[in-house]
């Protein structure tokens, strides 16, 4: 005899793809990002808004979205991951609005100056309220 009859789904596997189901609509979908490098040096050819961390450039004949996290200003990876995680965030938190819009946001300022290199709460909650203040709009 069976400990666990058939027809109950006692699958690890087919729970984590159901959770995977309900998280999706929260997260950006692929199709908003750049890959034409072309249009990306466009974009970024745009004057863009500054604050003391990131620039946003916006190009309003596209529909797109793009990061660049260089490694002379962020040396360690872990840095430029969460970076990169903060500025997704804050575009997929931006409104919508109806026009198309391209837009890349770029890093601008060496990150722990004083800190060996490394980002520390102080510059990441900066960084936080930077991108909030620089009201993206989707």
């Amino acid at each position: 005899m069976r400990a666990v009859p058939r027809d109950v789904n006692a699958s690890l596997f087919k729970q984590q793809q159901s959770n995977e189901n309900c998280r999706a609509s929260k997260s950006l979908p692929r199709s908003t990002r750049l890959s034409d490098s072309a249009l990306i040096r466009t974009v970024l050819a745009q004057k863009p808004k500054t604050t003391k961390h990131i620039a946003s450039h916006i190009f309003n004949e596209y529909d797109g979205f793009a990061l660049t996290v260089p490694k002379k200003l962020a040396k360690r990876a872990v840095d430029r991951n969460k970076i990169k995680r903060l500025m997704r965030e804050a575009y997929r938190l931006a409104p919508s609005s109806d026009g198309m819009q391209a837009l890349v946001l770029r890093l601008r300022k060496k990150i722990g100056e004083k800190t060996k290199n490394r980002l520390r709460e102080s510059e990441r909650q900066e960084i936080r309220e930077e991108l909030a203040s620089l009201r993206l709009v989707k």
